[in-house]
């Protein structure tokens, strides 16, 4: 589950899906929050299945308050939140497209790990690479909600990149040459 941003391309880059249909996102529409919303009624569908969603700090603020229903009826549901301090895909288009010329992209937010605290719903902050095999595993371990505030560097980009108007046959690459497998 994911809306959209960063985040989304590097899940549609990186992860390694294993049944169809087991990926919604909102696409091209731009949707921020739609990811958490979605999740529930995933979860209600499918209330067997595990529900996992992958949200920029933007997007998550804006449904952050279904906290309160994955609480209360003690959804399973598990949170990875790619926390950079910025609409990070919006903040890529203005560094990349737009001369660097920053407007309204950084943002500030919550402690995600003590928001998700109030709402009795366990967490934990990942700071560093090395940390995820064992967040990840404490979160699947765990019953019910489980929410990972996964922080990441404020100007870290996603690559390759379509530039506006054009066709996808002509992207950006990453100009530190790094290949988006590393």
């Amino acid at each position: 589950m994911s809306d959209v941003g960063q985040h989304q391309m590097w899940v549609a880059q990186h992860y390694r899906f294993r049944r169809l249909n087991s990926f919604f996102t909102s696409g091209g529409l731009g949707t921020m929050g739609y990811s958490l919303p979605a999740a529930l009624g995933v979860q209600a569908a499918h209330p067997t299945e595990p529900v996992w969603v992958v949200v920029g700090d933007g997007g998550f603020q804006m449904n952050m308050q279904e906290l309160a229903t994955v609480s209360q009826e003690r959804l399973p549901i598990k949170l990875i939140i790619m926390d950079n301090g910025y609409l990070g895909m919006v903040r890529q288009w203005q560094e990349l497209f737009h001369g660097a010329r920053y407007i309204g992209t950084p943002i500030s937010g919550p402690d995600f790990v003590q928001l998700a605290a109030s709402f009795g719903i366990p967490s934990r902050r990942v700071i560093a690479a090395a940390e995820l095999e064992e967040a990840f595993a404490v979160a699947r371990g765990t019953d019910g909600p489980f929410l990972l505030d996964c922080k990441v560097e404020r100007d870290e980009n996603v690559y390759p990149m379509v530039q506006p108007g054009t066709g996808n046959a002509d992207f950006v690459e990453d100009p530190r040459g790094r290949s988006r497998k590393q």
